[in-house]
């Protein structure tokens, strides 16, 4: 590091008050023997007045910060950091959870824990296992993985281009993910044995902030999970079972 580089970035700490008493009372006394380096820091201390009086920070959503915090809470201290708070927040909870039970079905097991890989690999940045936009390659990927071959069609065309896929493990079941995106969003499509009948309607749900499709076609259930908005999720749904009735369809060569 070059002597500009240290007085830079002694500089910026200076700013944002990431510098010790020791450190400050240093730093002051070389810009007190230091005019160029005076004049800087007063420069950027201006500006940095300015953006903060023209642009002030807005505080984080109160479900995004309760989610981070559930998320670092480590679950010892989630479960017995206060008693009191706690039975009377489970009492409510019973409560709304019961009446909201009387309103809707919860969500099935497996719903539920797809939308929570969701999430952990959207924190991770880790969303696929296999990185490929063919599907000649992601599929025999997954097939060698897990015991159900996945439906892997190409919706680039339309806005949705495969980005890969990953392996999910569901209780004691290995399960394959296909990754398609759009835009900055993504889909997660997860293959699950046959469960209720084929050909049912999509059925829409939604948790934790993320919405989720369901419905089954042939032998397999799908789940999908995105933060995208319902319509385009349907849009995709629409297309992806299109794909896959098209090519159970075509004729096999002889």
């Amino acid at each position: 590091m070059t002597e500009v580089d240290d007085r830079i970035l002694r500089l910026q700490a200076a700013l944002d008050g990431e510098l010790d008493a020791a450190a400050m009372l240093d730093f002051e006394r070389a810009c007190a023997e230091d005019p160029a380096l005076a004049a800087a820091f007063a420069r950027a201390k201006a500006v940095d007045e300015a953006l903060r009086a023209a642009l002030p920070i807005e505080p984080a959503p109160q479900r995004l910060r309760a989610r981070i915090a559930a998320l670092a809470a480590p679950p010892r201290a989630r479960l017995f950091a206060s008693p009191l708070p706690l039975a009377a927040s489970l009492l409510v909870g019973v409560m709304l959870g019961y009446g909201a039970g009387l309103l809707r079905p919860a969500p099935p097991h497996d719903e539920r824990a797809l939308v929570s890989a969701f999430l952990r690999t959207q924190i991770g940045g880790q969303s696929v296992d296999v990185v490929s936009s063919d599907r000649h390659v992601v599929k025999p990927w997954l097939a060698g993985r897990a015991p159900l071959a996945v439906a892997a069609v190409d919706l680039a065309a339309s806005g949705f281009p495969l980005a890969g896929g990953r392996v999910e493990a569901l209780d004691d079941r290995i399960v394959p993910t296909l990754v398609y995106r759009r835009r900055e969003h993504r889909i997660d499509l997860t293959e699950l044995p046959l469960q209720g009948r084929a050909g049912e309607a999509t059925a829409f749900g939604g948790r934790d902030g993320f919405l989720t499709a369901r419905w089954s076609d042939g032998d397999r259930t799908y789940v999908a999970v995105t933060d995208l908005p319902k319509a385009e999720l349907a849009e995709f749904v629409a297309l992806f079972r299109a794909a896959v009735q098209a090519e159970r369809e075509e004729p096999r060569p002889k």
